[in-house]
C-alpha cells in the first residue's frame, strides 16, 4: 500500500533476475529512517519468491543483518549458518578456507540476491583512518561475493548510507540503483495506506482508525513512521481484545498511547481531547 514499496521491490527483482546472466555487477541500496519499513520489505521479498530450477528452494535471496562492527569472520559465519553448512564457526586461520566454501556452496545452491541489513553499519569501518577507495575487508568480501558467485547485492540501511562512495568506491561503482524510503507524510497516500491496513484485518474491526480525521491523528502521533503505527494499533486492539470489544475506539487508542509512550511523553496524549 506505498508506491515507495513497489518501486523497491521492482528494482530488487531487477537485480535477482539479472545478477547472473550479465558480468556487469547488479545492486541497489535502500536508505531510510529506522521503523520506515526497510526490514519488512526484505522479509516480504524473500517470502514471496516463486519456486524456480534456477536456484534451491529457499536459497534464491539470502540476507545478512550487521553488528555496529561487523567482520569477515561475522559476514561469513552468518551466510554458512543460513545454507546449513555444518561447520559454521569462523576463525582467523580458519577465513580463507571457509570463504571460498561460502562461494562455491552459494553457486551451488543457486543464489542469485544477498540482502545486508543494517549497512550503514559499514560507514563507520571506512571512516577509522582507512581512504573511501580502499573500503574495508568486509566491503571488500561483499565484492568478491558479487564477482565470484556471482550474485546482485542489495544494501539496506540508514539514511546515511545514500552517499555509499563514504562506504567503498569500488563497491559503489557496482551499484547503480538508489532509493531512499521515507516515513509517509500526512494526506491522500497516507489515508489510503491506513484505509488498505484496516480492510487486511479480517479478526478485529479497525475502520475507526481508518476514518479520515482518525488517520490525521494517527500520522500526527505516529509521524507516518510505519512501526510506531503498526505498535500504537497493535496494543489498542490488545486492550479491545482484553475489554471483549470487536473494535477499536478512541479509548483504546488513548489508554495505548499512554503504555506505548508513557504517560508523561512530552507531546501529550494526542487522543485525551
Amino acid at each position: 500500500s506505498h508506491p515507495g514499496f513497489k518501486e523497491i521491490l521492482t528494482s530488487c527483482d531487477r537485480v535477482f533476475q539479472l545478477s547472473r546472466e550479465f558480468s556487469t555487477q547488479q545492486g541497489v541500496v535502500v536508505s531510510g529512517p529506522t521503523g520506515s519499513g526497510k526490514t519488512a520489505l526484505i522479509r516480504y521479498f524473500r517470502n514471496s519468491l516463486p519456486k524456480s530450477n534456477l536456484f534451491e528452494s529457499g536459497y534464491g535471496a539470502l540476507a545478512v543483518r550487521l553488528s555496529k562492527r561487523p567482520t569477515v569472520g561475522q559476514l561469513v559465519g552468518g551466510l554458512l549458518r543460513q545454507i546449513r553448512y555444518p561447520f559454521p564457526n569462523v576463525s582467523t586461520h580458519t577465513l580463507a578456507v571457509k570463504r571460498n566454501v561460502l562461494i562455491d556452496a552459494l553457486k551451488q545452491k543457486g543464489t542469485r540476491l544477498l540482502f545486508v541489513d543494517e549497512a550503514h553499519h559499514l560507514l563507520p569501518q571506512a571512516r577509522m583512518g582507512v581512504r573511501a577507495e580502499e573500503g574495508s575487508n568486509v566491503t571488500d568480501c561483499l565484492r568478491e561475493l558479487m564477482d565470484e558467485v556471482p550474485l546482485g547485492l542489495a544494501l539496506f540501511g540508514g539514511e546515511e548510507l545514500a552517499d555509499l562512495t563514504g562506504v567503498d568506491l569500488h563497491l559503489a561503482s557496482r551499484i547503480s540503483a538508489r532509493h531512499l524510503l521515507h516515513s509517509f507524510e500526512a494526506g491522500s497516500m497516507w489515508h489510503g495506506f491506513v484505509r488498505a491496513f484496516a480492510r487486511q484485518s479480517k479478526g478485529f474491526n479497525l475502520d475507526f482508525i481508518a476514518e479520515k480525521g482518525e488517520a490525521t491523528r494517527a500520522q500526527k502521533t505516529t509521524g507516518g513512521n510505519l512501526r510506531a503505527f503498526k505498535r500504537l494499533v497493535t496494543e489498542a486492539v490488545l486492550i479491545a481484545a482484553d475489554e471483549g470489544a470487536t473494535q477499536i475506539q478512541v479509548e483504546h487508542l488513548r489508554t495505548a498511547f499512554e503504555r506505548v509512550y508513557g504517560k508523561h511523553a512530552s507531546l501529550g496524549n494526542p487522543y485525551a481531547e
